[in-house]
């Protein structure tokens, strides 16, 4: 027995042995498939990024041009807006696989938290209050001073809040809270939603763990909290996780104050400098093709040498964020719905319109309808703002005639890129117009109505075209149109007065009399374009092509000898 005792606890000590490094082998097979795979994903994205860079770069290129019909437009916004989701999912796995390797590092510099936490808290807010989410802000003081990584941090404060709002129903609750106790910050999100199984606490930063909860609708990639967790630890803090299923969960982060644990490489010494986009204005002539760089140098004047914008949006501290944000570059005007906003443009007709699309008593949608089929307001762009990203509400607001349409959370910095954008494509389609003697008016109609007043225009121009004293009361007589109102409308397409108008219309007629007509002399092309004499028709022509009109024949009889 004692024999039979000793062989079987040796056998069994032995097959434990056996079991213990057969399941180390397992799991370091594990492991090196799983780094197998990381390493293959990772040479796959590096080489996804290069065309896909290229495919970016190519369709920001082809939205900027300024005659793009609307529905090419809608076709090639998709397939821009689904290649930056693409390069974000791939920029997601490059940085896990960085800090798997141990190759993230920080760029930390002092500034404060419950700015950095309020500005998110201001991009979530609505998409939250879409989802019928109300999402919270608290904190223990206005200024709380934090070194940390503002680029990393803020992947950490995105992964918990729209994880937080996935998985919260209808009319639940987000608290955001930031408070300071001796020398830590604590920040945390918590919720009443579904919370989170005890047994899988323990495994939810676990890199492609996800867990039970997870369904096919909201399913992540499962590496957001491992890359989440990395961060934290990267500032020297800690995240931990509290949940009850069914009821809530809370995400508490704790970093540390002071900058003593960081390196000197580490350290960013410089303040943060916020990032002005400056809007352009033409400084060449040179065809519009070559994307020449136009500049308007910020000004606080309010005299008309700022272009104006009319923000619209019902969320008082999101129209006050977006108000601070234009106004070192923009003459800023707000307003809380579509209809205060009709009433602001019926008085005065700003540059461009940024609305937010869903509002009490007008929807933004609504809005642009109504600018884009009022003749007087037809030209206005309108950049729609809203946190619904399905495709069939971004085909709504284009169809509907707006110009862009960009989904929160947005970066500040693409929101004012885009709306300069559409500022300065008008400014250079008016500076091509006036500058190229073989522009011809089409170039300047973006929609159909503005088509419809140019032709009109034109027709009643070429009428007379030969009488030097036709002016715009004229026109005005003619058109059955008050004069104030056409002589908005003109300055407002072509960014010239009525006058300066008709003499950039006769001087096109002249230069096409002069290529085309050799047998015209100076004098008669100058009676025919209805200029006061050959002398003051010769100065006006060699100020707006910078040749004499005899130097421009010339010119032209030289280029088709030479084709």
């Amino acid at each position: 027995m004692v024999i039979y005792y000793l062989m079987h606890t040796y056998r069994t000590r032995v097959k434990l042995q056996e079991s213990l490094k057969y399941e180390k082998r397992h799991l370091q097979d594990i492991e090196k498939l799983n780094q197998s795979k990381l390493r293959f994903f990772t040479s796959i994205s590096h080489e996804f990024r290069t065309p896909l860079t290229l495919i970016v770069g190519q369709l920001e290129g082809v939205l900027q041009l300024p005659q793009v019909p609307p529905a090419i437009y809608t076709k090639i916004l998709t397939a821009y807006k689904n290649s930056i989701q693409l390069k974000n999912l791939i920029s997601e796995l490059l940085d896990f696989r960085k800090q798997e390797q141990g190759m993230m590092k920080l760029r930390v510099q002092e500034s404060n938290i419950v700015h950095f936490l309020n500005e998110t808290y201001l991009l979530f807010v609505t998409y939250a209050n879409t989802k019928q989410i109300h999402l919270e802000f608290r904190k223990s003081g206005e200024e709380i001073k934090l070194w940390f990584d503002a680029k990393q941090l803020q992947k950490v404060i995105n992964n918990l809040l729209s994880n937080a709002i996935k998985h919260c129903k209808a009319e639940s609750r987000i608290i955001l809270s930031v408070y300071q106790e001796h020398e830590f910050v604590y920040f945390s999100v918590e919720d009443n939603g579904v919370g989170i199984p005890a047994k899988e606490i323990d495994k939810i930063f676990d890199r492609f763990y996800q867990g039970s909860t997870e369904t096919e609708v909201n399913a992540g990639t499962g590496i957001g909290l491992a890359l989440t967790k990395r961060i934290v630890e990267l500032h020297h803090g800690t995240i931990h996780v509290e949940s009850i299923e069914g009821e809530s969960t809370k995400f508490t982060v704790k970093l540390p104050v002071g900058n003593t644990l960081y390196t000197q490489e580490e350290i960013v010494n410089s303040s943060v400098e916020q990032q002005v986009i400056n809007l352009p204005t033409s400084k060449s002539n040179t065809l519009i093709e070559e994307n020449t760089e136009i500049e308007i140098p910020p000004t606080n004047a309010k005299d008309g040498s700022r272009p104006s914008i009319l923000i619209v949006e019902d969320n008082e501290a999101i129209r006050g964020m977006l108000a601070e944000l234009f106004e070192p570059m923009y003459d800023v005007e707000t307003a809380a719905d579509g209809m205060e906003a009709l009433e602001k443009i019926g008085t005065q007709v700003p540059q461009i319109v940024l609305s937010d699309v869903l509002m009490p008593r007008m929807s933004g949608i609504e809005l642009t309808k109504q600018i884009k089929s009022n003749l007087d307001t037809c030209h206005v762009p309108v950049v729609l703002l809203t946190a619904r990203t399905e495709v069939e509400y971004n085909l709504e607001g284009l169809l509907t005639g707006a110009d862009d349409y960009i989904t929160k959370p947005f970066d500040s910095r693409i929101l004012i890129s885009r709306c300069n954008n559409l500022i300065n494509s008008r400014i250079q389609l008016q500076e091509y117009f006036s500058k190229q003697p073989a522009a011809q008016t089409p170039v300047l109609a973006t929609n159909p109505l503005d088509k419809e007043f140019l032709d009109e225009v034109m027709g009643i121009f070429e009428k007379h075209m030969d009488d030097s004293e036709f002016t715009i009361d004229g026109l005005a007589q003619e058109m059955f149109i008050s004069r104030t109102r056409i002589y908005a409308k003109i300055k407002a397409i072509t960014g010239q007065t009525p006058n300066d108008f008709f003499i950039t219309l006769r001087l096109k007629k002249a230069a096409h009399l002069l290529k085309n007509h050799p047998e015209l002399n100076i004098t008669s092309v100058s009676d025919q374009t209805g200029f006061s004499s050959p002398r003051y028709f010769s100065k006006l022509f060699k100020k707006a092509y910078q040749v004499t009109p005899m130097e421009y024949r010339k010119k032209e009889d030289t280029k088709e000898a030479t084709e």
